[in-house]
C-alpha cells in the first residue's frame, strides 16, 4: 500500500487527499500513520504532502505544493488567491512572504477564516477566476493586488511587474479591480504598487531596485541606452538617474568563479570602465543593498560627486 501511495504523490505533485487515498483503498488510518513514521506532512484537514520531497524543496516550491494540497482538499469550493495565486501562476514573489497559503472562498461570502496554515478570504465577485492546471485561481491582475495587500510593497511590485512584462494583465486592468475592491481594507498598498508598476523590470532584483530608488526621492530612467561620443551605444544600463548623472545597476546573479566567471569578470569592467569614461558615476547593487536604502543613498551620492553627466 505505501508503494502504490507512493506512486501517486510521484505523479500528482506530491500531494494526496483524504478522498483521493479513499478511491486507491487508502485508509484515514494508513494516512496518519504515514505521517506519525514521518512520510507524509499534513498540511490541513485531510491534504497530506510527501515530506521528503517537501523538505528538500525550495520556498517558493513548498509553497506552491501546501498551495495545491489546500486546494485538492475542497475541490470546487476554494481558490487560490493572494501570494499564493502569484506562485501559481508562475510569478516572483519574496521567500519572506511564503509561510501563509491564501485562498478564498468562489461562491459570495463575507467571511474571512484564518488557520495556522492558511487563511480563506472573501469572494471579490464576477470574473475573479481562471485555471491553471485544473485548479482555479484568482486572475493574474487580482493575484498582484493581492500579494500588495497581504505582503506589501516589495513582492506587490515584484509580482505586478512580472505580470506586465509577461503580458497576464494589464495596467487597465489593473485599475478596474482597483476601483471594484476600492474598499478593502489595504488597498492603499496595492494602489501605490501599481502606480510604479513596470513591464520594463527583467528581473525581481530591477524591481525592488526601482521601488526603492522611488522611495529614496530619485527618478530614474530604466534600460537606459549609455552613447559614445559617435552616438553608438556602447551598453544598455539597468537605470539612469539623469539629475545626478549617475548609472545603476543590479548584480544579484552574476557568477564570476572559474575561466568563465573571470571573464565575464573582465568584460564587465571593461565595459563599466568605459561608461565612467563617458562621465557617468556608477553605482552596483546586491540583494542585499536592497534592504539597506541608507546603503544604497550613500553609494548614489558618491557616484554623483565623480559624474560629469547631470542633465
Amino acid at each position: 500500500m505505501q508503494t502504490q501511495l507512493a506512486a501517486f504523490l510521484s505523479g500528482h505533485e506530491g500531494v494526496v487527499t483524504t478522498a483521493e487515498a479513499a478511491r486507491l483503498g487508502i485508509s484515514s488510518n494508513f494516512l496518519r500513520g504515514m505521517v506519525r513514521s514521518g512520510v507524509l506532512i499534513r498540511i490541513a484537514r485531510g491534504a497530506y504532502v510527501g515530506a521528503a520531497d517537501h523538505e528538500s524543496a525550495g520556498p517558493t516550491k513548498r509553497h506552491r505544493v501546501r498551495t495545491v494540497a489546500i486546494l485538492r482538499s475542497q475541490p470546487g469550493a476554494l481558490a487560490a488567491s493572494h501570494q499564493s495565486a502569484a506562485v501559481l501562476h508562475r510569478l516572483p514573489v519574496l521567500q519572506r512572504d511564503l509561510d501563509l497559503v491564501h485562498v478564498l472562498h468562489r461562491r459570495p461570502s463575507t467571511e474571512t477564516r484564518r488557520h495556522d496554515a492558511f487563511t480563506i478570504h472573501s469572494c471579490p465577485g464576477d470574473g475573479a477566476f481562471t485555471q491553471v492546471g485544473g485548479l482555479s485561481v484568482v486572475v493574474p491582475a487580482l493575484a498582484v493586488l493581492g500579494t500588495a495587500v497581504s505582503a506589501g510593497a516589495s513582492s506587490g511590485i515584484v509580482a505586478a511587474d512580472a505580470a506586465l512584462r509577461g503580458e497576464l494583465t494589464t495596467r487597465a486592468e489593473l485599475d478596474t479591480w482597483l476601483e471594484r475592491l476600492r474598499r478593502t481594507p489595504g488597498m492603499s498598498v496595492a494602489r501605490h504598487v501599481v502606480e510604479q508598476a513596470s513591464p520594463s523590470a527583467e528581473s525581481a532584483g530591477e524591481s525592488l531596485s526601482r521601488l526603492l530608488m522611488h522611495e529614496l526621492g530619485y527618478e530614474v530612467v530604466p534600460q537606459f541606452r549609455v552613447l559614445d561620443e559617435h552616438g553608438r551605444v556602447i551598453a544598455r544600463v539597468d537605470f539612469f538617474i539623469p539629475a545626478l548623472g549617475v548609472v545603476v545597476e543590479f548584480d544579484g546573479a552574476v557568477k564570476y568563479e572559474g575561466r568563465d566567471g573571470r571573464d565575464a569578470l573582465v568584460r564587465e569592467k571593461r565595459r563599466e570602465d568605459q561608461i565612467r569614461a563617458l562621465g557617468y558615476g556608477v553605482v552596483r547593487l546586491v540583494w542585499s543593498d536592497l534592504f539597506a536604502p541608507q546603503k544604497v543613498d550613500r553609494a548614489i551620492k558618491a557616484a554623483a560627486a565623480t559624474a560629469r553627466r547631470a542633465v
